[in-house]
């Protein structure tokens, strides 16, 4: 799971090797927030969408090794949907990691003119 259009050429799993400043670990947590963050969505997607088709399996009615078509698809679909909650999770402990780095690291962050990287307000425009 890399992502091509990340600036210099860095990937998600790299390693620390291309991690040489601030500006890149904070840019590669929040770049792997984003990646880990879609890749959750999907697969929480994938698993209903799975879940579903197979429950149509054989009208629905076939019942196999004691099992409904309803729990049959729950077998297969249930570990896609937890793989979903371990990316968010994942995504979690990305944000956890970039803001221990910018609380522990405050006093150099400071001497180079780092203020964090705080979004505006939302705001309409005519």
């Amino acid at each position: 799971m890399s992502n091509t259009n990340q600036p210099s050429g860095r990937t998600l799993f790299a390693g620390a090797d291309s991690l040489t400043d601030n500006h890149a670990l904070i840019e590669w947590c929040e770049t792997t927030r984003r990646i880990l963050h879609a890749a959750a969505l999907e697969l929480g997607i994938t698993a209903s969408e799975l879940d579903a088709r197979l429950r149509r399996v054989g009208g629905g009615a076939v019942v196999v090794g004691g099992l409904s078509a309803r729990a049959r698809a729950r077998q297969v679909a249930k570990p896609i949907q937890q793989a979903s909650e371990a990316l968010v999770v994942a995504s979690q402990y990305i944000i956890t990691a970039n803001n221990r780095f910018v609380t522990a690291y405050m006093p150099e962050l400071e001497q180079v003119g780092y203020r964090g990287s705080r979004r505006p307000d939302f705001k309409f425009k005519a």
